[in-house]
C-alpha cells in the first residue's frame, strides 16, 4: 500500500508539470470535504446490507464493532477485484461468524454492487461505444456465479470432488470453497435478491451524484443523466482491468469520458483526481483507522448463543 500510494502521487506530480491540475484542486478543497460524509453515508448502507444478510443467519454483532469490521476491509480495497476486504474474515471470525459466511457474503454483495454499477453505468453509454461488451462480461460472470451456486448437484459434485485431493493444503481450499458455494447458495432468495441491489444502488448512486457535485464545483457542465453514469462507467472499466484498485485506469477512463463531452483533459484529469481522493484514497484512510483499532482491541464478548451459531 505505501509503494502504491508513492506511485500514485508521483504520477500526479507528473501530470501536473505545467497544467495548474493541483491549483484546481486546491480551489475545491471545500467542496472535497463536504464529499467525505455523503461517502461515509454509502458505506452505512453498505454495511447495513452485510448486517442484514448475517442476520439472516442468526448473528447480532454489536454496531461498533460490526461497523469497525467491515470498515477494516477497506484498508485493503485496492487490489484486483477488491480481493483485499476479505480481511474482513479475519475480524468477524472473532465475533462468531465463520469465514466461509464472510467469504460468500463479500462475493454475494461484490456481484450485486457489479449488477448496480452496470445499470448507472448505462447512462453514460453515449461516450463509451463498446458498453455492451463490458456489460456481455459482466452479466455471464455474475449469472455462472449464482448458476452454480444454485445448482444442487453441481455442489455435491465438488464436495466429493475435494474429498479425492491428495495435497492437504489443496483439499482444505476446495472444501473451504465448497462450503463458501453453499452459503452463498442461501443468499439467492428473493428477499436478498432485491435488498441488496436496492442498498448497492442508494450507495453508488451517492458516489454518482458526488461525482457529479464535484465537477459543478469546478465548473463543468455536464448532461446529468450522463453524468451520473461516468464514474460507475470508469469504476467498472477499472475493476476488469484488474489493476490493483483500478488505480490509474480509472482516472483515465474519466478523462477520456469528459474529453468526449468538450472537457479539457487539465479540468478532466482534476475531477477524476478529486472523486478518487474522496472515494478511494479515504476509504483507504478510514480502512486503514478501522483496521488498526481491530488489531488493538482485546477479544470480543459475544451475544448470548452467538458462538454457537456462529459454528467458531
Amino acid at each position: 500500500m505505501v509503494l502504491l500510494c508513492a506511485g500514485y502521487a508521483g504520477a500526479l506530480w507528473w501530470i501536473d508539470r505545467g497544467n495548474g491540475m493541483f491549483l484546481r484542486l486546491a480551489q475545491i478543497w471545500p467542496a472535497l470535504v463536504l464529499a467525505m460524509p455523503v461517502v461515509l453515508l454509502s458505506f452505512l448502507v453498505r454495511y447495513w446490507r452485510w448486517d442484514w444478510l448475517l442476520r439472516r443467519h442468526g448473528h447480532r454483532l454489536r454496531m461498533a464493532d460490526g461497523l469497525t469490521a467491515y470498515l477494516a476491509g477497506f484498508a485493503l480495497t485496492a487490489t484486483p477485484g477488491k480481493a483485499g476486504e476479505l480481511l474482513r474474515i479475519r475480524y468477524f471470525a472473532r465475533m462468531g461468524v465463520r469465514p466461509e459466511r464472510s467469504f460468500a457474503t463479500f462475493v454475494f454483495e461484490r456481484a450485486s454492487d457489479l449488477l448496480v454499477i452496470l445499470l448507472l453505468s448505462l447512462l453514460a453509454s453515449r461516450v463509451f461505444p463498446a458498453l455492451g461488451v463490458l456489460a456481455a462480461i459482466v452479466l455471464v460472470f455474475v449469472g455462472a456465479l449464482f448458476a452454480l451456486a444454485a445448482w444442487p448437484d453441481g455442489l455435491r459434485w465438488s464436495e466429493r470432488a475435494a474429498q479425492r485431493i491428495a495435497w492437504q493444503w489443496l483439499r482444505r481450499m476446495a472444501r473451504f470453497a465448497t462450503g463458501a458455494a453453499h452459503e452463498l447458495r442461501h443468499c439467492l432468495d428473493g428477499s436478498s435478491l432485491v435488498r441488496s441491489p436496492l442498498a448497492g444502488l442508494a450507495a453508488w448512486g451517492a458516489t454518482s451524484v458526488t461525482f457529479l457535485w464535484i465537477c459543478s464545483q469546478l465548473g463543468l457542465s455536464l448532461p446529468t443523466l450522463v453524468g451520473l453514469g461516468i464514474y460507475p462507467l470508469a469504476m467498472l472499466i477499472g475493476a476488469l482491468s484488474f489493476v490493483p484498485g483500478g488505480v490509474g485506469t480509472t482516472e483515465l477512463a474519466i478523462v477520456l469520458m469528459l474529453e468526449r463531452l468538450g472537457i479539457p483533459s487539465v479540468d478532466g484529469w482534476a475531477a477524476a483526481v478529486a472523486i478518487r481522493l474522496v472515494t478511494l484514497w479515504f476509504a483507504i484512510a478510514v480502512g486503514a483507522l478501522a483496521m488498526l483499532r481491530m488489531e488493538l482491541r482485546g477479544p470480543f464478548q459475544l451475544p448470548e448463543g452467538q458462538a454457537r451459531e456462529g459454528g467458531t
